[in-house]
């Protein structure tokens, strides 16, 4: 709103139109700021034609600008209280948050921004699960604890090939089962149906651990079980306020080349280049 008032006093005449392009906004709600400051006195309505165009008067004093919002005492109670949450637990899921709490999704995530924000809070994605964590430290050993404990279930049942579903069987007469159940809902299993975002937030850890899967079909992702799991985080991405993680989705083919050139020792860069080499040559 400052802005605006500084713009009238450079301008000194101006449209309804003209404002709401220069601003962003609505042209029914420049209207009425316009029409408000005609009647404190502020600008002077004419009219050129059938355009209706707003003037300041000579002599004239804008409003001083609104005050910056504060955050509300009752908001930073609840930012206090989710902080001491995240101190005691490590790591807790939204809904989780929410429940003890008591705070409805939009509240939860408003205050988890906050602490994000302040780098009291960071977030882990995993498959459609937001998880919140105290710190940076917090959500890397969680996700070891949760990619050690779904490839201990693979390998432990002697299992060659994997789908998340299976996983879930297992983990219900496991401890997995406990660490689970922090995250993810398990108890709304019903024969075979699995909610999705249960199913997703496995998927994503089996990714993370053995790559792509080697076979698709609807709402089922078949994975090869390896001895030794890929150290990347795949699409786990770790958010924080200070920076953005980016996560890319790399192709078979190239991420073959780059854990056999580890393997080979040879640098990822040498590799990424021969790819964009050959990406250029097919497309000349």
């Amino acid at each position: 709103m400052s802005n605006f008032y500084e713009w009238l006093k450079e301008v000194r005449c101006t449209t309804v139109r003209e404002a709401a392009k220069k601003f962003a906004v609505f042209y029914t709600s420049m209207r009425k700021r316009l029409k408000r400051l005609v009647r404190r006195g502020v600008l002077e309505e004419k009219k050129v034609g059938r355009v209706a165009v707003y003037c300041l008067k000579d002599g004239a004093e804008l409003p001083p600008p609104p005050p910056r919002k504060r955050i509300r005492t009752k908001i930073v109670q609840r930012a206090e209280q989710a902080a001491e949450l995240l101190a005691a637990e490590g790591c807790v899921a939204t809904s989780a948050l929410m429940q003890k709490l008591g705070l409805s999704h939009t509240q939860a995530l408003y205050v988890l921004r906050l602490l994000q924000g302040e780098g009291r809070a960071v977030e882990v994605l995993i498959g459609k699960t937001a998880i919140w964590c105290r710190d940076r430290r917090a959500a890397e050993d969680l996700i070891r604890r949760l990619r050690d404990a779904v490839h201990r279930l693979a390998v432990s049942n002697g299992l060659r090939y994997v789908t998340p579903s299976k996983i879930l069987h297992i983990a219900r007469r496991d401890k997995a089962y406990e660490l689970f159940t922090k995250f993810v809902n398990l108890s709304r299993f019903d024969g075979d149906y699995i909610p999705p975002v249960t199913l997703a937030f496995i998927d994503s850890i089996l990714a993370s651990l053995y790559g792509g899967p080697i076979r698709h079909a609807p709402h089922k992702h078949v994975y090869f079980v390896t001895p030794h799991p890929r150290q990347d985080l795949g699409d786990i991405a770790i958010k924080d306020g200070a920076s953005r993680a980016v996560t890319v989705s790399l192709p078979p083919d190239l991420a073959a080349a780059l854990a056999d050139a580890e393997r080979c020792g040879t640098s990822a860069e040498e590799i990424v280049k021969q790819a964009i080499d050959q990406l250029l040559a097919r497309y000349r």
